[in-house]
């Protein structure tokens, strides 16, 4: 047993790196026993609204200090993060994160699934879940390596992230987060005419800072429109953008929503025909297109015109790029 465990982890290394040709990665290896301050890594997911443009990106996203307190020594994205470690059999190897797997456990765990990991019985590697196989557990499974069928026990996402946690006895999924709700930012887009960009924060892959994890809502805000670096580079507990208020839970939905293909063309916003409440379908309902809802304001049921997710921010950043393109526009 101790030979599959090490084989497949080293199975996972090696084979994620065809992916694309090796020169063309940017690699990061990072020992979380050098950085005392913490590091934390991320799946990076693309803003969920976004008037500055440029490169979108995509990897793993990873916060590093070596001192408590200290400045950020890192915060960059990579295409690939590797952890070392020590296997059982008393090697020094290397657990390599993609930014796949680790964008399925960010959007995975914002939806409040639990993941293990599975090995395939034909090949020994570990099986990672996607896409719609990342929010819906399931029995079944297909290997993405060897093509093999393989059933699990009982119905369970796969993701290899979960046994980098074991190995930094990181097993839980849920932390303490705190929303820094004393930090505030209440911003007009005229004042960023190089654009705004939002992204909701969710619980990091791993996290080894002293101090609890900051939730909220991520903002970027560029002074021209060729800044590169932005002026306001912060997350706050409560964001206002042109007056209207931004629900954190309903931000980082959406940004897991967006990173799920199969969900293109289903997200919109309703409102109950009784009250006129605009609705928020969360969690399971979030990952499941339907018609008939159930307003949490006047808690009647009511039916779309075909099935959908219901997210309030879809019609909120429309509106918001309205303005936007208003003044850019006088401003040209």
């Amino acid at each position: 047993m101790k030979n599959l465990f090490d084989h497949a982890l080293q199975s996972h290394d090696i084979d994620h790196a065809h992916i694309r040709d090796k020169s063309e990665f940017k690699k990061l290896i990072i020992n979380p026993s050098e950085y005392k301050g913490g590091i934390a890594i991320w799946g990076a997911l693309n803003p969920v609204y976004d008037t500055h443009g440029g490169i979108k990106e995509d990897g793993v996203h990873v916060h590093a200090r070596r001192e408590v307190g200290g400045k950020k020594e890192i915060d960059e994205t990579y295409d690939v993060v590797q952890v070392p470690y020590t296997s059982q059999n008393g090697l020094e190897l290397y657990f390599e994160i993609n930014g796949l797997d680790a964008s399925n456990y960010n959007i995975s765990t914002i939806f409040k699934q639990r993941l293990k990991y599975l090995h395939c019985p034909n090949c020994g590697k570990i099986h990672s879940d996607k896409d719609w196989y990342a929010v819906h557990p399931h029995e079944i499974h297909e290997c993405e390596y060897c093509n093999h069928t393989f059933t699990s026990d009982e119905p369970v996402i796969s993701n290899p992230i979960m046994l980098l946690k074991e190995l930094c006895g990181d097993v839980l999924q849920d932390r303490i987060v705190i929303d820094p709700v004393e930090r505030t930012m209440n911003a007009r887009q005229e004042r960023f005419k190089g654009g705004v960009q939002i992204w909701g924060s969710n619980p990091a892959i791993l996290w080894t800072a002293s101090k609890p994890e900051e939730g909220g809502i991520h903002f970027h805000g560029f002074r021209h429109s060729y800044s590169i670096e932005p002026e306001a580079d912060e997350t706050f507990g409560k964001v206002k953008i042109d007056g209207l208020y931004l629900n954190p839970e309903m931000v980082r939905h959406l940004m897991a929503q967006n990173g799920l293909d199969y969900l293109k063309g289903f997200i919109h916003s309703c409102y109950c025909p009784v009250c006129n409440h605009s609705h928020f379908d969360q969690f399971d309902n979030a990952v499941n297109p339907h018609n008939t809802h159930y307003c949490e304001n006047c808690c009647l049921s009511f039916k779309s015109g075909s099935a959908i997710v219901a997210n309030p921010l879809i019609d909120i950043f429309n509106g918001l790029a309205k303005v936007y393109q208003q003044f850019s526009d006088n401003h040209s």
